[in-house]
């Protein structure tokens, strides 16, 4: 599924991100036998990845994590003078990468510790298999989710591509891409995929999404995705005013603002037409 979207000018970032320059690279190799657990999450001012696995049994897995964050500079065209001007401005870009691939099989495993009572009684790991990764892009307002559990056994082949470059004031334009493919044979397991595009900005939030996109299945099954959305993001827009004439005079206030004229308005003649009998006493400040 592929989606070219007009993005918000300016939306909202990471709650459990920051900006830092910097450059994160991870790579892992594990195969054995036994219990295992995995969290990892990465996170940018803007961006976040998150991917967690448990469970007991076999497992050959292989994953590798790029993030960077960093400030890019930028020089304004004028077209005009068909030059680039002197006065640079400085935009905010992070990235994050994620591959894995990662096939395991369920099986009890018990494990002798120490030399007291649990060397005599072995612990016994008996968790079916568990995997799950989930991609968000706040700027986009864009979540993609992927999960395994109570599986038998796996075999998958995952990326994930996030990338932001925010727009500013100076009019620099700014791109958003959140991506997600998926290769995997599932067996005797529960899987869920899912998709949500919102405006973070607005009233509807998570709760209405532009985009949902819910799957299930439990059994055995073989299944190949792929989801990518691509924004490109405007020029920022100030908050607005609650009163324009305020910052450059009546003759630009917004045609909604003209109800009255400017007389009325700093006369305090529109006040006693819009309180009307409703307060006597002009003298004072009517209640909240």
């Amino acid at each position: 599924m592929v989606m070219l979207v007009s993005g918000p000018s300016l939306a909202a970032n990471n709650p459990e991100g920051y900006f830092v320059e910097n450059e994160h690279y991870f790579e892992q190799d594990v195969s054995g036998e036994g219990f295992a657990m995995v969290y990892q999450k990465v996170n940018t001012e803007t961006l976040q990845l998150q991917n967690y696995m448990h469970g007991s049994g076999s497992m050959d897995s292989a994953t590798l994590i790029n993030s960077s964050q960093e400030e890019k500079k930028y020089y304004k065209f004028d077209k005009n003078t068909g030059r680039y001007e002197s006065k640079e401005t400085k935009v905010h870009q992070g990235e994050i990468s994620f591959v894995e691939q990662n096939e395991m099989n369920y099986a009890p495993q018990s494990f002798a510790y120490g030399t007291g009572y649990y060397a005599e009684n072995p612990i016994v790991y008996n968790s079916k298999l568990k995997e799950k990764t989930q991609s968000k892009s706040y700027q986009e307002g864009v979540s993609m989710h992927h999960q395994i559990e109570y599986a038998q056994g796996f075999e998958k082949d995952i990326r994930v591509n996030l990338e932001c470059i925010e727009s500013n004031e100076e009019g620099v334009a700014g791109h958003g891409l959140a991506e997600m493919g998926i290769e995997e044979t599932v067996t005797e397991g529960t899987v869920h995929l899912g998709e949500l595009l919102t405006d973070p900005d607005g009233s509807r939030g998570w709760k209405d999404p532009l985009i949902e996109i819910d799957e299930n299945y439990v059994g055995s099954f073989t299944i190949k995705k792929n989801m990518k959305l691509c924004a490109e993001k405007s020029k920022p827009k100030g908050p607005k005013d609650w009163l324009s004439c305020c910052v450059g005079g009546y003759s630009e206030m917004e045609d909604d603002d003209k109800i009255w004229g400017e007389k009325e308005i700093f006369d305090c003649t529109c006040r006693d037409v819009a309180w009307g009998d409703s307060w006597s006493d002009k003298s004072r400040e009517q209640p909240l």
